[in-house]
């Protein structure tokens, strides 16, 4: 697959009804499923407000909202990485993204590494340990979710494992969003590889977040910047740019990793 084409969702969340919630965003999915994209990509912790005061804001995998997902996929043939949601697991509870095959089935789990303090992710959430790296149907891929992109030595690992997509579920502070934008095009430039950050747009008492979700290309160049309301856009990623940006200029093959390994 040469060309794929990614549905952004953006999502205001509705934080003080959970049920009315999950119907909203996952009528959000199966709309955006249908629009002919390849993959649908939503933010971070869509199922939860913040702070994350407690656990009743865990859900577990086999729950009808994750089920309804599955259906989505499974219906329309798309791959659907659902952001991520606060799991209760068996090795504790997680901010965790899960992807879904065309299939409706979980064809990838990943755990986000670096839990923020700011919004209090550790006082409910334990921290994965595992890469984000996966297969999208034959294109090889990787997620970092939110506060993983500010560490560029996960997106350099996902890189150097082949990953041509970084996909950033997102639940960036309204404050912030200067860093947001300055931080996903940084991770495009010094990997060439796409960039796909989907960010939440809900304000709310405490916290609010700022949406300009955002899709880079291998060069840097943005080919989607949303303001900061809930929206849904399509954007298609020529991957063969990852393989002319790096003949073109010859950053990821110039990188000398034994001569940063002597520094730490």
């Amino acid at each position: 697959m040469e060309r794929i084409r990614v549905g952004v969702l953006q999502l205001s969340v509705i934080r003080e009804d959970a049920e009315k919630n999950s119907r909203y965003v996952g009528g959000e999915i199966r709309d955006a499923a249908r629009s002919g994209c390849d993959v649908v990509v939503l933010p971070e912790l869509w199922n939860a407000a913040f702070p994350l005061l407690g656990p009743h804001v865990l859900v577990e995998e086999k729950s009808p909202i994750v089920e309804e997902i599955a259906g989505a996929a499974f219906r329309t043939g798309t791959w659907v990485i659902a952001g991520s949601m606060a799991i209760r697991t068996p090795l504790g509870p997680r901010n965790r993204c899960l992807v879904f095959s065309p299939e409706g089935k979980i064809a990838f789990r990943y755990d986000k590494i670096h839990l923020y303090p700011g919004l209090k992710e550790p006082n409910i959430l334990s921290p994965g340990s595992n890469l984000g790296f996966f297969d999208l149907n034959g294109v090889a891929s990787g997620i970092m979710i939110c506060f993983d992109a500010e560490f560029p030595e996960v997106a350099t690992a996902l890189s150097k494992k082949g990953a041509r997509i970084l996909f950033v579920p997102g639940a960036w502070k309204s404050e912030y969003i200067r860093f947001w934008r300055a931080i996903l095009i940084s991770r495009a430039i010094e990997n060439q590889v796409f960039v796909v950050g989907v960010n939440r747009c809900d304000r709310g008492k405490g916290s609010s977040f700022g949406g300009h979700s955002m899709v880079i290309d291998p060069y840097g160049d943005v080919l989607l910047h949303l303001d900061d309301a809930p929206r849904f856009q399509k954007v298609t990623l020529d991957l063969e740019k990852t393989d002319s940006a790096r003949k073109e200029h010859k950053v990821v093959e110039s990188r000398r990793p034994g001569v940063y390994r002597r520094w730490n």
